[in-house]
C-alpha cells in the first residue's frame, strides 16, 4: 500500500482507540501515524527510508524488504518493550496500533507479507495491487470514515 493509505488507515485506528480508551487523544494519535511508518524502514524506496537512506540500506540487507519488519514479531517486541520495560501503556498500545495497522494493509496486497517471519518464509497474500484501482477506491472509503468520525464526534460534542 502507498504511504498516504497507510496514514489514512493509521489514523482511522487512532480515532477509534482514543473514542474506546481514555487516551490522551493528540498524542496517542501522532505515535499511531508515526508507528505506522516504522515496517517500510527497510526499503529505501519508502517514504520513512528515503529519510533514513543509510539505516534502510543496512536494515534491507539484514532482513530484506516485507521480512521482520513486516512481521508480527515487530509490533509484539515494541508493545512489550514499552508495555513492561518503560511501564507506559499509552505508548506502547500506541505503536503497537501503528505497526500492526501497516502489517494489516500489506496483507491485502498482491505482494503480501511473511506474518511469522523469521521464523516462517510462508507469505499471505491479498487481492489488491499497490497504487492500483481498488487500493484508490480503498482510500476514499477510508477518507469518508475518517471524516464521519470527526463529524459524529464533533456534533455529538454539541448537544
Amino acid at each position: 500500500m502507498m504511504y498516504k493509505t497507510h496514514l489514512l488507515f493509521a489514523f482511522l485506528v487512532g480515532l477509534f482507540l482514543v473514542q474506546e480508551m481514555n487516551f490522551n487523544s493528540i498524542f496517542f494519535i501522532f505515535l499511531v501515524l508515526v508507528s505506522s511508518f516504522i515496517p517500510d524502514i527497510d526499503t529505501s524506496n519508502s517514504k520513512i527510508g528515503r529519510e533514513f537512506r543509510v539505516s534502510s540500506f543496512v536494515l534491507n540487507k539484514l532482513f530484506s524488504h516485507r521480512g521482520f519488519f513486516h512481521s508480527l514479531l515487530l509490533p509484539l517486541l515494541f508493545y512489550f518493550l514499552f508495555r513492561f520495560l518503560v511501564d507506559y501503556n499509552q505508548v506502547a498500545m500506541a505503536i503497537f496500533s501503528g505497526t500492526s495497522s501497516h502489517l494489516f494493509l500489506d496483507l491485502m496486497t498482491k505482494e503480501g507479507i511473511s506474518l511469522f517471519a523469521p521464523f516462517s518464509k510462508i507469505r499471505i497474500r491479498g487481492f489488491i495491487r499497490t497504487n492500483g484501482l481498488l487500493e484508490k477506491i480503498f482510500f476514499v472509503v477510508l477518507l469518508f470514515l475518517v471524516v464521519f468520525l470527526i463529524a459524529q464526534k464533533f456534533f455529538l460534542s454539541l448537544f
